[in-house]
């Protein structure tokens, strides 16, 4: 115990204190950058960092020691040890080494920071008391044993808030950081603390010098002192700059190796093989993809010759060769450019794959980068989808053959059924035989008719449905088709009626037999739907543009109309507005599908307009292309010699007369309408009273009160009248009808709906124009009588159509010869001369198509070329075109339609106007 008397009083220079605890801070600083840079650093330069950093952090915490120990002034001259201030400053060091090597470990538990901080702590302790067993001075220094356990349980304590924070803060990337500043600053007024309560634990007392103990001792000037200080301040300013520096080398090289990192990565999971080659065709890269896609590890194949490891031996050479051309010219076929080649497996198994190589210029070096992808599984999807394809081809092929064998199995007996039922009917009958007869044929048509449907929605479902693109005169094209369904109407009483508008061209390009088939099935539906009233038919343009027209289609009927929710569902297949309309009245449902389909491919839309009880209006729309330069008719008219012709017209219906009136007075007539036999009387006196009476009335056949018979022989009567000429229109032909017309004097008679131009020219036939030669009454059968008879070969094999066909063609007067197969039609023709021939496709022996190659070959030797119409029961196009291809002239399909034959055989035999005469007029019974 010493005795407060005798303890020297000492005092501090706080500009010391406050310059020591300024250098703690800086030292801390550098201690907390100092750590990152330890812990970042790898082998070689991590011991270097971790050498020099503990010095300069020794020194920092030494200058701060002993700045603070001169800041203590006592009232003796104090001198100092130099080897023990170096053994101080060793133990400063030895602390900052423990610090960093504790702080830049990856992990930092509690033990070890425990174990750490202890051994920081008391190096630090031990720094500072070995420093003060240097001081040299004549007084006697006595410890506070309290005061310096707690200095070193302070020391310690301060070691592991120090380790705390420097490893917390090691990976602070910005020198700057706020937070690393902090974390400085206090740790800089934390280590002083220490140093303070140990100097507080001495006390000094006097005594007499000794000269022993001041050998090596050095008294420490104002100079040296300011030495020690800048010396401090360049250690830790320059570790401080040469970390920054070297975080900005380190943060580039870490930069760079995550990046080649993340390219490894990269290569490594992809899913494509990636194998880098020199400059000598040597692997220098091979990555975890390559491996499974060829076998060779990344050991065995780094290293080895490319066309060696994958590519199969008889390709080598071509390959080699292409390489070094590269080399040299710097061109080749493969590179940047994305192609497939075959490729060898390890076990020796070939399969292909896709490539794609890059070239890369690196330090005046080549590097080849190829991608590689096995493509075995897309090449065996490929062929997959070839064979399916072949397979879906086969089996349309398949389908196709299967539609035109029941096409031409169903039509041969149906052509047999219906021809002989015509045959029949045209003889002499009970009324009970032509009733039934007439049953068979109706039942026979609707068979028919549904069998087509069919057939056509088969075709249609295997895209077998092909489309013409020919010149038709849209006008006469309706005309034959309102003709063709004008019986079945009048069955019915019902008024069918059809108007083409006048801006509708007239000649246009597209498949008028599929406008044939879509207006027969809708204006079908109106008929049969219908049990009164009309079904009118009218033709609009749309647009037109470039010569393209959109032509608007309406069929409008008075029959029971469709529900709107049911609107929707008749155009999808098989379906009807309901059940019962299928009981009542029949059809298979397909009719609207394929009219669906047909409008769609030419380049239209259909939809329905009803209202239930109100009857349906049908509108679809087409688009057709218009002629350049029209195509004459086969009968030259004149419209200019019928202007200002006054005509009368009677007809009862509205629409009748409003569609007549119509054509009349496209041709410049003037034409008064009437709806009838009491008002054309008066119109008739009201005319002859003003010195201007008709030239030409047109009459309705059936009319109320008054019809059509009755107003003719009325007019006939009236001696002033009786030069009018009469025109009888009707809607259905009756027995007896011709010779009532003879004797009442009544020029033509004409079956509605009648075209345009039938109407003209029938009106310039009874006028006497210079068209033709007037005649009483023309009908088919004048024409019939008029006819040479033509010499026919029939070349058929079934029984049934030799019958039918031989029956027909002798009732038109023809005379006819049959043959079995084409063997007998050519001997047939070897022995007399024909006409024409009548060629079944389907035959045994020798089938249609070789013997008409055969006779065109004769042909060619004689210069004769005689007309041969095919005759098939198959009805898809390939076939027609295959007919024409092999030298026929025309196709018909079985059934054969009476009409259709006899208009074939007179255009190829020349008789074009007669047979255009024939089929625009009514026949009739006299």
């Amino acid at each position: 115990m010493v005795s407060p008397e005798l303890v020297m009083v000492g005092s501090y220079d706080y500009r010391l204190v406050v310059l020591s605890v300024v250098i703690a801070v800086l030292a801390s600083y550098a201690a907390l950058d100092l750590a990152g840079r330890v812990t970042s650093a790898r082998s070689g330069a991590r011991s270097l960092w971790l050498s020099g950093g503990a010095i300069a952090m020794g020194i920092g915490i030494w200058s701060m020691h002993y700045v603070g120990m001169l800041a203590f002034r006592l009232p003796v001259p104090v001198q100092y040890d130099w080897p023990t201030v170096l053994v101080s400053l060793l133990a400063a060091i030895f602390a900052s080494a423990i610090a960093l090597f504790v702080v830049s470990r990856k992990k930092m538990g509690l033990v070890r920071a425990i174990v750490g901080s202890v051994f920081m702590g008391s190096a630090i302790a031990g720094m500072h008391y070995i420093g003060m067993a240097a001081m040299r001075l004549p007084a006697m220094c006595h410890y506070s044993r309290g005061i310096v356990t707690i200095s070193v349980l302070l020391a310690i304590v301060i070691s592991l808030a120090a380790l705390w924070l420097t490893f917390h803060f090691r990976g602070e990337t910005k020198s700057g950081g706020w937070r690393k500043a902090l974390s400085a600053v206090v740790m800089g007024a934390a280590v002083p603390v220490m140093h303070y309560t140990g100097m507080a634990a001495a006390s000094f007392t006097p005594s007499l010098p000794t000269t022993a103990n001041l050998s090596h001792a050095l008294s420490i000037s104002s100079l040296g002192m300011a030495g020690i200080i800048i010396v401090t301040f360049m250690v830790l300013g320059l570790t401080v700059l040469t970390s920054l520096v070297d975080r900005g080398f380190s943060a580039q090289a870490l930069e760079l190796e995550s990046s080649e990192e993340r390219s490894r990565q990269i290569l490594e999971t992809a899913l494509d093989a990636f194998v880098g080659m020199d400059s000598r065709g040597i692997i220098v890269d091979w990555n975890a993809q390559a491996v499974a896609t060829f076998g060779w590890s990344r050991e065995e194949a780094l290293g080895q010759s490319l066309s060696r490891m994958i590519i199969p031996e008889r390709y080598r050479a071509a390959h080699e060769k292409g390489f070094q051309h590269f080399l040299v010219s710097g061109e080749g076929p493969l590179i940047n450019k994305r192609s497939e080649f075959t490729a060898l497996h390890r076990d020796g198994h070939e399969f292909q794959v896709e490539l794609t190589i890059s070239v890369m210029q690196t330090g005046g070096t080549l590097l080849f980068a190829a991608f590689v992808r096995d493509i075995t599984e897309r090449k065996q999807s490929e062929q997959a989808l070839r064979d399916a394809k072949e397979a879906a081809e086969a089996a349309n092929e398949t389908k196709s053959i299967f539609l035109a064998t029941m096409s031409h199995e169903i039509r041969t007996p149906m052509n047999g059924i219906l021809g002989m039922t015509e045959l029949v009917l045209d003889t002499d009958l009970t009324t009970e035989q032509r009733d039934n007869l007439g049953l068979v044929r109706l039942s026979a048509e609707s068979l028919l008719s549904i069998i087509n449907d069919i057939l056509d929605f088969s075709k249609i479902e295997a895209g077998k449905l092909e489309f013409e693109s020919i010149p038709f005169d849209l006008r006469q094209s309706l005309g034959e088709i309102m003709k063709s369904l004008s019986f079945r109407a009048h069955q019915k009483g019902l008024e069918l009626i059809y108007d083409v508008q006048p801006d509708v061209p007239e000649a246009l390009i597209g498949d008028p037999g599929r406008i044939r088939q879509v207006l027969i099935n809708l204006v079908g539906n109106a008929i049969k739907f219908t049990e009164q009233g009309e079904v009118f038919i009218n033709v609009e343009e749309e647009s037109h543009e470039d010569a393209i027209t959109c032509l608007h289609f309406i069929v409008k009927d008075t029959g029971v109309g469709i529900p709107a929710e049911m609107q929707g569902k008749i155009f999808e297949a098989f379906s009807q507005a309901d059940g019962s309309m299928a009981r009542r009245y029949g059809g298979t449902g397909l009719g609207l599908t394929i009219c669906t389909r047909l409008v769609k491919v030419m380049g239209g839309g259909i939809w329905v307009e009803s209202q239930p009880g109100q009857g349906s209006m049908f509108h679809f729309t087409l688009r057709l292309a218009v002629q350049d330069k029209p195509s004459l008719g086969s009968v030259a008219l004149k419209p200019e010699q019928l202007r200002d012709l006054h005509a009368l017209i009677v007809d009862d219906n509205f629409t009748n007369r409003r569609v007549l009136n119509g054509m009349l007075s496209r041709c410049g007539m003037k034409p008064t309408a009437v709806e009838g036999g009491r008002a054309a009387l008066q119109a008739l006196e009201v005319a002859k009273s003003t010195g201007r009476p008709f030239p030409l009335i047109l009459l309705d056949g059936q009319m109320p009160e008054m019809d059509g018979f009755t107003l003719a022989e009325t007019i006939k009567k009236d001696p002033e009248l009786v030069g009018a000429t009469i025109m009888m229109l009707t809607s259905a032909g009756q027995l007896g009808d011709a010779a009532r017309c003879r004797e009442l004097g009544i020029s033509a008679y004409l079956v509605k709906p009648i075209r345009q131009g039938e109407l003209l020219q029938a009106i310039c036939n009874v006028l006497n124009l210079p068209t033709q030669k007037k005649a009483p009454l023309v009908t088919r059968h004048m024409l019939r009588e008029a006819r040479s008879r033509s010499r026919v070969l029939l070349a058929e094999d079934n029984a049934v159509n030799q019958i039918l066909a031989l029956r027909l063609l002798e009732k038109r007067g023809c005379i006819v010869s049959v043959a079995g197969d084409g063997r007998q039609a050519l001997a047939a023709l070897e022995k007399e001369d024909f006409d024409i021939v009548l060629m079944d496709v389907q035959m045994p022996e020798m089938d249609g198509f070789e013997a008409t190659v055969a006779i065109r070959e004769r042909e060619r030797s004689t210069g004769k070329h005689i007309p041969i119409i095919a005759m098939t029961a198959h009805a898809l196009k390939g076939d027609e075109e295959r007919c024409l291809s092999a030298g026929m002239d025309a196709y018909i399909t079985k059934p054969i339609r009476t009409h259709e034959l006899f208009a074939t055989i007179e255009r190829l035999l020349g008789n074009s106007k007669e047979a255009g005469a024939s089929n625009e007029l009514r026949p009739m019974r006299n």
